[in-house]
C-alpha cells in the first residue's frame, strides 16, 4: 500500500510492518487448517483521520509451477 504524496508521518515500511504485525494476530485467532484469514487495520491516506481497511490473507502454493507455501495479502474482493 503506497503512501500518497504529502501525507505526513507515514511510510511504506511502517505500513508493511503494521500489516504483518496485525496479520500475525489474525493468524493466531484463526482456526487450525484455515487457509483464509480476514484482518483489518487503520490507515491514513491523507492528513486527516485514519480509516479502517479490511484485508484477507490466504495461504497456499506460491505458483502452479512452484508449490512452496506462501502467504498472500489481498483486499476482500480480490482473488
Amino acid at each position: 500500500m503506497t503512501v500518497p504524496p504529502g501525507v505526513t508521518a507515514q511510510d511504506e515500511a511502517g505500513r508493511l510492518w503494521d500489516i504483518v504485525w496485525l496479520l500475525r494476530f489474525g493468524i493466531m485467532r484463526s482456526r487450525p487448517g484455515c487457509d483464509r484469514t480476514p484482518f483489518a487495520l487503520y490507515i491514513r491516506n491523507d492528513n486527516r483521520r485514519a480509516r479502517l481497511v479490511k484485508l484477507v490473507a490466504t495461504c497456499g502454493p506460491l505458483d502452479l509451477d512452484d508449490q512452496q507455501p506462501a502467504i498472500t495479502v489481498l483486499m476482500p474482493d480480490e482473488d
